[in-house]
Parts: C-alpha cells; sequence; structure tokens
C-alpha cells in the first residue's frame, strides 16, 4: 500500500447513491515465465479509526471475484489484506478453492510493535492452520511499517510520520544514502525480527514483506525479498534499475504497482490519490486545484501494461498488480462525482443505496481489467 494512499481518506465521507441523469508499450514477445501473475485484493483495512475500507463483506461475492481473478483475469496468485483475521481466511479459503496462491496479508494499521506482534501472533496461528489443511500460502509480515505503524518514524499519526518522512529524505530516495533513513531502517529491522520471531514460532511456511522504496530491510529474516514498486515518470531503465538493491539470493516480487484512471495519473504513479482531497457537503469531491481530472481508463491501463511488461522482463519472480476492488472509492456519477478515477482499482464500485451493490458482481470491470487480462494470458500461454 502506497504511503500516498492513505492521504485521500481523512475527514471524508463519500455520499450514498443517489440516481444523476446524466509511452509506447512493449512488444509482448519477450515473457520470461514469471511464476506468479497478482493481483492484490483487499478484503477491509482501516485506514481511519471509524470503518473497513470493504464495509459489505460477502462470502459470496468475494467466492466469485476469486474465480475472475483466476478464470478471467488470468492471474495464479493473489495477495489478499485485510485487519479482521477471519476475513482472510475465508478470502484465502475460496482463493485456494480458485486454484490461487495466496500471500496471506494480515495488516493493523497505526498499531505500535507490541500490538503488532500479538496481532500477528493470531494471524499466524490461522494461517498455519490454512498451510495444514494444503492451502498453498506465503505470510506477508506487514506493508511500509515505517509508515503505516509506530515506533521507526516519529509520530503518533500517520500524517506526522509522513511529514517527517518528506522532511529527511522522501519515498523516491535510497536510505543507503541517507542517515536519517538509515537510523530509522536500523528500528524497523528490530521490529520486523520481533514479528518474524512470533510468527515463525506458530507457522511453518514461508514469509515476506512488503517494503517501501525508503526502508532498509533486513532481508536474512524472510524467505522472499518484496518491495512496492510504482514508477513516478521516471525513464523505463531508472525504473526497473531501482530493482537492483533488492536483487539477492531469494525471490523477488514487487508487491504492489498500480495506477489511477485519469489524464496525468501515469505521472504520479503511488501519488495518484493525492489528487482527490475530500468530498463537499452536496457529495460532489474536491480535486487539487479546484480542476475535475479528466477520466482515463486507457492511462491507466496503458500504465498497468507497460509496468507489467517491464517488471517481467526484469525478471522478477511476481508482480502484484494494486488493486481488484476498492468500494471506499466509488464511481456515484460524471465528472466532481467521479470518486473512482481517483482508485487504483481495475474494477469500478458503486455506493450504499445503488442496486448493483446487491447483486454479484457488485461491480463493473474497467479498460485496465481486460489489459491484465491479455498481458497475463499471454504469460499464461508462454509458460504452458
Amino acid at each position: 500500500m502506497s504511503f500516498l494512499l492513505h492521504l485521500s481518506f481523512k475527514g471524508r465521507e463519500v455520499p450514498e447513491y443517489e440516481a444523476k441523469k446524466q509511452e509506447t508499450k512493449l512488444e509482448p514477445n519477450f515473457f520470461k515465465n514469471m511464476k506468479y501473475r497478482g493481483v492484490v485484493y483487499d478484503v477491509g483495512l482501516k485506514y481511519s479509526s471509524e470503518a473497513y475500507s470493504v464495509e459489505q463483506f460477502s462470502p459470496e461475492s468475494v467466492a466469485y471475484d476469486m474465480s475472475v481473478i483466476a478464470d478471467r483475469l488470468h492471474a495464479n496468485a493473489v495477495r489478499i489484506e485485510g485487519e479482521d483475521i477471519a476475513r482472510l481466511v475465508i478470502a484465502t479459503e475460496a482463493a485456494h478453492k480458485a486454484g490461487l496462491h495466496v500471500f496471506f496479508n494480515p495488516w493493523k494499521m497505526n498499531a505500535n510493535a507490541d500490538e503488532t506482534v500479538a496481532y500477528m501472533k493470531l494471524a499466524a496461528i490461522e494461517a498455519e492452520k490454512l498451510r495444514k489443511k494444503g492451502i498453498n500460502l506465503v505470510l506477508v509480515t506487514g506493508c511500509e511499517y515505517s509508515l503505516f505503524s509506530k515506533g521507526v518514524f516519529p509520530g503518533e499519526t500517520f500524517n506526522e510520520r509522513v511529514s517527517w518522512m518528506i522532511t529527511y529524505g522522501g519515498a523516491s530516495h535510497d536510505p543507503n544514502k541517507n542517515p536519517k533513513m538509515q537510523e530509522a531502517s536500523k528500528k524497523l529491522n528490530i521490529i520486523l525480527a520481533e514479528i518474524c520471531k512470533e510468527i515463525r514460532y506458530h507457522f511453518k511456511g514461508q514469509l515476506t514483506y512488503a517494503s517501501g522504496t525508503w526502508e532498509d530491510v533486513d532481508w536474512n529474516l524472510y524467505d522472499i525479498v518484496g518491495v512496492d514498486l510504482y514508477r513516478r515518470g521516471e525513464p523505463a531503465e531508472e525504473y526497473v534499475g531501482k530493482l537492483e538493491r533488492f536483487k539477492l539470493k531469494k525471490p523477488l516480487i514487487v508487491m504492489e504497482v498500480g495506477s489511477c484512471a485519469y489524464e496525468g495519473a501515469a505521472e504520479k504513479g503511488d501519488g495518484g490519490f493525492t489528487i482527490l482531497q475530500g468530498s463537499n457537503p452536496d457529495g460532489t469531491a474536491i480535486f487539487a486545484g479546484g480542476k475535475v481530472p479528466v477520466r482515463s481508463e486507457k492511462e491507466q491501463a496503458d500504465y498497468i501494461e507497460t509496468q507489467v511488461n517491464l517488471l517481467n522482463k526484469a525478471g522478477v519472480d511476481a508482480v502484484f498488480v494494486f488493486v481488484f476492488a476498492f468500494p471506499v472509492m466509488p464511481y456515484i456519477g460524471e465528472g466532481n462525482l467521479d470518486y473512482d478515477m481517483a482508485s487504483f482499482s481495475l474494477v469500478k464500485s458503486f455506493p450504499k443505496g445503488h442496486p448493483k451493490t446487491k447483486m454479484i458482481p457488485n461491480w463493473e470491470k474497467k479498460e485496465a481489467f481486460d489489459r491484465l487480462s491479455k498481458v497475463y494470458g499471454k504469460m499464461s500461454d508462454a509458460n504452458h
């Protein structure tokens, strides 16, 4: 989860539904048998203390979505992230039934180290039960801990921690060249070591972690190296070059990559969310600069296709595209009622009260869905 994602949720409520009138792509001939073709699937995270990002959790809808991810997107893996462990278990069982390899990602936001270790113990116990049932899964021990949790960067709140990071280097800098970030990474690794120790006592499968590019993780703690790697307008060679410091003698996975769906979103990468700054009393969105972006599903689709192809050519073992659905950012209508274009989701969700929310599926696919389906389909064919 990119750190910029969190900023768009502060103080904003999406209104209920009301009816309204209303770079060059690479040639796909170089596939190198990437082991896992993945998608991130959210079952509910608490970006604020009020509610989950997925309010309505339906096991039937989840089962349907997993079959779609496997059969129509041609993915063979899914990173399931969320706080409620029971939801994670249900989604994992559904993914396994659909034939998907699971990256099991329990995630308690804004917790301190002791709280996180206690929470991860409970998650590890459930993950081991699933593993013993024959479900093939990797446990993801956290995501960008330095920002989403307490104890590494100074600050009790997420925004305080982000402000500190921006002051002392920002997300795009190599932490090895920054003394403040190196000091923070030492604290991070102490916490990650405690988390891994507790998890490994209860869970006997493989472990990984979704690191931010600003974190210098001790990968000796893990079986698999994982990094969230968004392209922010830099040349392709520079983007792929960022993988070099993560290339150790272990599998390397890009745990997140994706784009929003409006003109200019590709240049922002993981910062695409920040264009949405809140909502007005009438339910319309407040966009940066007071200007409503131009929806462009093509820009999102182009970005995803290009980055997945680049990463595959670079020889990574897996990629997870962020994110399948994100119902907290629904499509209410066109223009300033279109929250969805500021979302990374492959499918378009709808607000409370919309008749679609009671259906299966409760979403409509976007152009990026079809484009990723073609890319992953070609990879699947090449692997066979």
